[in-house]
């Protein structure tokens, strides 16, 4: 007699639940974090909200750093050092304090959240204006999901974005510009000291209205492009994939020592116009 086949196994039913459990418990966090998230920001305690602000303070030094917005920096026609913020209708918030002769400003918001997960981050930007009377400031800008721009004449400089353009113009007693994901760009550049340059995925143009006690500049994947006054330097250019035009002056020993390295772009070096 033969004997009947094994019903087929039924999924386990404790797998089957602990699996709904946890899932529906993920989905609970996050609608309870997301309605604590938009009730804070509706609140404004995780700082100021979109609108103009003016800082009561004399300073010297100015670091922003932003994890989700564009920051660009300018000197104007006004009184105090004011901050002009956007946030784009996401729940990302401003806020300030002073440090000695320092204003420290940031941009962000809870975690991921705060960049809309159920709408988007709609470009949120901050604007700031320095005082046009005011000494030159020393510059500390780091943009994690942004552009960072700044014109006019500063102290030291060092703009970075993670994911964003890099923009200077104007004079600055040294210089550091870096960007992970976008161009680097700096036009009628005045700087005594030294200059860093790097971008990861992007090109680097600069032109110089004066000439550098050093500088490297350094593209991953990108095209390196330097103009710079006649002068008494050193020049070294390389690239490992693209080619490599120098047509200003080489003069091996030099006191000031240029280097410009692309690993995927061309390089040039021309005579500033």
């Amino acid at each position: 007699m033969t004997s009947p086949a094994p019903a087929p196994r039924r999924p386990d039913r404790t797998l089957r639940v602990t699996l709904l459990t946890i899932g529906s418990a993920l989905v609970a966090g996050m609608l309870v974090l997301g309605g604590v998230q938009i009730a804070r920001a509706a609140a404004g305690v995780d700082g100021e909200d979109t609108g103009v602000y003016a800082v009561a303070a004399d300073v010297t030094a100015l670091k922003v750093d932003s994890s989700a917005s564009s920051v660009s920096i300018a000197y104007g026609d006004v009184d105090l050092p004011t901050l002009d913020f956007d946030s784009g209708g996401s729940s990302v918030r401003l806020t300030q304090q002073v440090s000695g002769q320092t204003l420290l400003v940031k941009v962000g918001g809870d975690g991921w959240w705060s960049f809309g997960f159920l709408g988007g981050l709609q470009d949120a930007s901050l604007d700031i204006t320095l005082p046009r009377d005011s000494a030159p400031i020393a510059l500390d800008v780091d943009s994690s999901a942004g552009a960072v721009d700044a014109a006019g004449d500063f102290a030291a400089v060092d703009l970075s974005s993670s994911a964003g353009s890099v923009t200077v113009s104007g004079s600055a007693d040294s210089l550091r510009l870096h960007s992970s994901a976008g161009r680097v760009t700096g036009t009628d550049l005045d700087v005594p000291g030294d200059v860093r340059v790097d971008s990861s995925a992007g090109s680097a143009t600069l032109s110089f209205a004066s000439l550098p006690s050093s500088m490297e500049v350094e593209s991953s994947a990108g095209s390196v492009r330097v103009a710079i006054p006649d002068g008494d330097y050193e020049i070294r250019a390389d690239t490992s994939v693209g080619s490599v035009d120098v047509s200003v002056p080489n003069r091996p020993g030099a006191s000031r020592v240029y280097s410009f390295e692309s690993s995927a772009g061309s390089v040039t070096v021309e005579p500033a116009r």
